[in-house]
């Protein structure tokens, strides 16, 4: 296979990043050829997902019965989500499959009961707008949409659920959305009347919250963000009865921890207890408290071994005031713990998760009753591989409740494609397979997919979030964002018999962990890539990884004005030098665009401010031969829905078309490829007609939509497109098709 170049510059023999592609054509052309407006779709493949729901994201609650009740992110219907009851026998009933249309889609948050038994919750996507809903099903299944969000100055994208009062209003957080595209606090009367109570800006104040928010009895409300806050990895507020925010704290990614996914729960004296992900002693993550006077005191530092790491979800505690949780990594498994944190910070990993049949990556909060039994879901494992409930009794004896079924092919694939010479793509699904850890897979000619490997989420990796690469041998080369030894994930290496070889397991410490983004490979063989976590300061690493499998960390990202959270890829110029994105950090806590030189000295070329200029990069860069970078910003813009931009040689950045979110299309999370005309090709998983659209954006900044997405024919393009040198384009979509796990598909100029 030939080396792609991108107007002269190296950049490796297909690079990649995240699944999010640049330029990256394995095919006959090296550059596309100029497409024309309005190519006809064809559904190449269609991915399989169990009608039961799969990958339960959420915990459970548990009625006066016994009956548990959850949601499942993906699966149902049309793969995007369900709402299920359990009960005592471990009987699953489906009470909502959601469609992706006006009754919302993908429920990343568990639901909440209000006295007479209706249930509460939000999607993240769907509704009207397609930024997600707050829904109520009453006690026969029956769901009514309360509110649309528009991602406007109401809010979108809410990951978090709601809490009721005792009144009937419902609050919440949203992650996107709000004036300055950072979310907002809003609270919901009975009648569905929405009311914006604070609206982040990403800055110091915060932004993105994925967490919920807790009511006092004084009418105070208490949260936290994911990103924002003094070094962009989230803050801890306090929110007023008139509005009026207070940050109880501002995360560094240090000691005191980074990047809040999770909220807070108060004790009777006021203070505060909640994780963050990364960061601590050993960059693993932290159990933390607040005192009323905002001083945060460590209660635990994980250290990503046996304890466990990675604190995805929040604490619960016990009358004794211990707290319990759960880790998606670590343990004697690398699959995660269940653990207790007593009062005086000695720490128990009550269960350790393997990723097998007993589950693995536990994601959500437990429910603990009074018995003392410990009930939570598990995002992957089982039996059948789409994770599991399971009860914890007193004992620490585990047991299965439930497992969700996946698809043994593979679900949900986020990356892109690479294709060869002889017609074929390979490329990865995040979900199924025989352990729903993910597979690689291949695509013939015939449009026949063999899964190539499927990983189980142990030592080999799992959750493979990125696309591959294949050298002139044809070995594909990779990362998983989970599993491997430490559970942060690994590099791997298949041979053209689909034998797998680790490559590297990272440890989530110094030399990184969680990577989502691809590898690029050289011409001696060695490989460069970023991790999202790890490092020193627990924000990323850029790596290189030599034939010999010895990693050198190249540069670690402090979670400052230098950028955190590295998760596109890198590209290269013919000097040697490194150009790549954060999705956190900057003078703005909103991402950077950076150069790494060959003596290993970070450049950030622009950082974003989350406002006109764009906001959080997901997505890589490419590079012309003028040295002038162009990508793609998620959120921001003038909308809010993310901008397409170029950042000059001299570091001048220019927007060169903002997405409003609406039938141009909206949150790109994808890079760009560009043909030899300099026209861009990309995709944005949002807007059209709620479920994404393939776009094309000239010289002049004009964007044409080349197809719009209807969930049928796919839904969700989080990766970017490729073609051919007939102008064909080929990309993957993560949910959708006729099964509703996502398609690979195929667009013919007309």
């Amino acid at each position: 296979m030939p080396v792609l170049s991108a107007g002269g510059n190296r950049v490796a023999t297909f690079p990649q990043h995240a699944g999010l592609p640049w330029l990256a054509c394995a095919l006959a052309a090296i550059l596309i050829a100029p497409a024309q407006a309005g190519p006809n779709e064809t559904v190449l493949y269609s991915f399989a997902m169990s009608p039961k729901g799969a990958n339960p994201n959420a915990g459970v609650i548990q009625d006066a019965a016994g009956n548990l009740y959850g949601t499942t992110s993906s699966g149902g219907a049309a793969n995007l989500g369900v709402v299920f009851k359990m009960d005592t026998s471990g009987h699953q009933t489906l009470l909502h499959s959601f469609t992706g249309a006006a009754d919302g889609g993908d429920p990343y948050a568990g639901v909440i009961f209000d006295p007479a038994g209706n249930l509460y919750g939000t999607t993240i996507a769907g509704g009207t707008a397609g930024m997600g809903v707050v829904y109520k099903l009453d006690t026969t299944g029956q769901e009514t949409v309360l509110y649309n969000f528009t991602g406007g100055a109401d809010g979108g994208n809410p990951y978090a659920g709601v809490i009721l009062d005792a009144a009937g209003n419902l609050y919440g957080t949203t992650y996107g959305g709000g004036a300055e595209g950072a979310g907002v606090v809003y609270k919901l009367s009975p009648a569905g009347q929405e009311t914006v109570l604070y609206t982040f800006t990403g800055g110091a104040d915060g932004g993105y919250s994925e967490a919920g928010v807790i009511l006092d009895t004084a009418g105070n409300l208490y949260g936290t963000t994911s990103g924002g806050g003094a070094a962009g990895v989230g803050v801890v507020f306090e929110l007023n009865p008139a509005g009026q925010e207070t940050v109880l704290h501002r995360f560094t990614a240090g000691p005191d921890g980074g990047v809040p996914y999770a909220g807070v729960i108060r004790d009777s004296a006021g203070n505060l207890f909640g994780t963050a992900l990364i960061g601590g002693a050993s960059g693993a993550g932290v159990v933390y408290k607040l005192s009323t006077a905002g001083k945060e005191t460590v209660l635990y530092n994980f250290t990503g071994g046996a304890d466990g790491g990675g604190p995805y979800a929040g604490v619960v505690g016990d009358a004794a005031g211990n707290l319990y949780g759960t880790t998606v990594g670590g343990g004697t498994g690398g699959a995660g713990v269940v653990y207790q944190l007593n009062k005086s910070g000695q720490e128990t990993a009550l269960y350790s998760f393997s990723g097998g049949v007993s589950g693995g990556s536990p994601s959500a909060a437990v429910f603990r009753n009074a018995s003392g039994n410990v009930f939570g879901t598990t995002f992957s494992g089982g039996t059948a591989g789409g994770g599991v409930v399971f009860k914890l009794d007193a004992a620490g004896q585990e047991r299965t409740l439930y497992s969700f079924p996946s698809a043994a092919g593979g679900s949900n694939p986020h990356g892109s494609l690479i294709g060869d010479s002889a017609g074929n793509f390979y490329g990865t699904a995040y979900a199924g397979g025989t352990a729903n850890a993910g597979v690689v897979y291949k695509l013939g000619a015939s449009g026949q997919v063999t899964p190539l490997y499927s990983f189980t989420g142990g030592s080999d990796g799992g959750q493979p979030f990125a696309s591959v690469i294949r050298d002139p041998a044809g070995n594909l080369y990779g990362t998983t964002v989970s599993g491997g030894t430490a559970g942060a994930g690994v590099v791997y290496k298949l041979d053209p018999t689909g034998q797998e070889t680790v490559l590297y397991t990272f440890t989530g410490g110094n030399d990184g962990g969680n990577p989502y983004a691809a590898v690029i490979l050289d011409s001696a063989g060695n490989l460069y890539g970023t991790t999202s976590a790890g490092g020193a300061a627990g924000a990323g690493v850029v790596y290189k990884l030599d034939t010999t499998g010895q990693e050198t960390v190249l540069y670690t990202f402090t979670g400052g004005t230098d950028g955190k959270g590295p998760y596109a890829g890198v590209i290269q110029d013919p000097a040697g030098n490194f150009y790549g994105t954060t999705y956190y950090g900057g003078t703005a806590g909103a991402g950077v665009v950076y150069k790494l030189n060959t003596a290993g000295q970070e450049t950030v070329l622009y950082s974003f401010t989350g406002g006109a200029d764009g906001g959080n990069p997901y997505a890589g860069v490419i590079r012309d031969s003028a040295g002038n970078l162009r990508g793609t910003a998620y959120f921001g813009g003038t909308a809010g829905a993310g901008v397409v931009y170029m950042v000059n040689a001299a570091s001048q950045e220019t927007v060169l078309y903002s997405f409003t979110g609406l039938t141009d299309g909206g949150d790109p999370y994808a890079g760009l490829a560009r043909d030899a005309a300099g026209d861009l090709y990309g995709t944005a998983s949002a807007g059209g007609t709620g479920s994404g659209v393939v776009y094309k954006l000239n010289a002049a900044g004009q964007e044409t939509v080349l197809h719009a997405f209807t969930g049928a024919d796919g839904s969700g393009p989080y990766a970017g497109v490729i073609g051919d040198s007939a102008g064909n384009l080929y990309g993957t979509t993560s949910a959708g098709g006729t099964a509703g796990a996502g398609v690979i598909f195929k667009l013919v100029p007309r």
